[in-house]
């Protein structure tokens, strides 16, 4: 794979960090780069030179990618919301045929496994609407709380760094901590100088549950890698609806479905 290629897919997948309802852990799926992430970060001192200069390349694209999307995220959302979910269903949906052949390629699709991931991530968006009230509130008299509140939202991030399919961003939303994350990310170094004392526990959390979850994530691909795989099909395609936007008919709605079907294409082609 040319640098060129990993640092732009790097790009990718830290932008979609950035969005409710996708997940940089598909993105690395669908352009076949998840496998060799793991890989090097577990691999790291064994295989030095190529473990980093693969996650070097890759790191660094994922960060321009999650700090330039927070600067235009809001922007986005609030002047093209329909044209901007819709483009990242097209490319979420893109992928899920090579996922299909990586599957075929080490063995059959578990439907069971699909369906019933498939169903939990879709209950979960709708629960969270309706029925969940989490809030990490980060204005808190508490020192104890306060870091801990941190540390836990840190733990939560790292699902969906790590596990396919499941939005970190969307979790964020929930717990009600999204835009905190994202004002950090747009200003991470205003933030590592004013706020490094919120900081400090929230990337104590991402980085132990990253940690964890990763050596969890290889043993299991290796073991189960067609029943991870079928899961992950299910979390693709259950987080869908949490993208899907509530519109008229409307020409924004023309061209959103319009970007859908171009993304669809790019996806397919890029991942083929």
């Amino acid at each position: 794979m040319s640098f060129i290629r990993l640092f732009l897919i790097g790009i990718l997948i830290g932008t979609a960090m950035i969005v409710p309802g996708v997940s940089g852990g598909v993105i690395a799926v669908i352009f076949g780069v998840y496998n060799k992430m793991i890989y090097s970060l577990n691999n790291l001192f064994k295989d030095f030179k190529k473990s980093f200069s693969f996650l070097f390349i890759l790191g660094v694209g994922i960060l321009i990618g999650a700090i330039w999307f927070s600067n235009v995220m809001m922007f986005l959302y609030e002047n093209h919301e329909v044209i901007t979910k819709f483009t990242f269903i097209g490319l979420i949906l893109g992928g899920v045929p090579f996922l299909i052949k990586e599957i075929k390629n080490n063995g059959k699709i578990n439907y069971v496994a699909l369906i019933v991931t498939f169903i939990f991530c879709l209950m979960f968006f709708i629960l969270s609407k309706n029925v969940f009230k989490i809030n990490f509130d980060v204005k808190t008299n508490s020192f104890f709380i306060t870091n801990l509140n941190f540390v836990l939202a840190g733990l939560i991030y790292s699902i969906g760094k790590v596990v396919p399919g499941v939005s970190g961003s969307f979790l964020l939303i929930i717990i009600g901590m999204y835009e905190y994350v994202l004002s950090v990310m747009a200003h991470p170094i205003k933030a590592g100088l004013l706020q490094i004392d919120k900081l400090i526990p929230f990337v104590i959390g991402l980085m132990f549950g990253v940690f964890v979850l990763l050596k969890i994530m290889d043993k299991l691909l290796k073991k189960k890698f067609d029943l991870i795989y079928s899961m992950i099909i299910g979390f693709v395609l259950g987080s869908i609806p949490a993208l899907i936007p509530s519109v008229d008919l409307s020409f924004e709605l023309f061209l959103g479905m319009m970007m859908s079907f171009a993304s669809f294409i790019l996806s397919y082609k890029l991942t083929k």
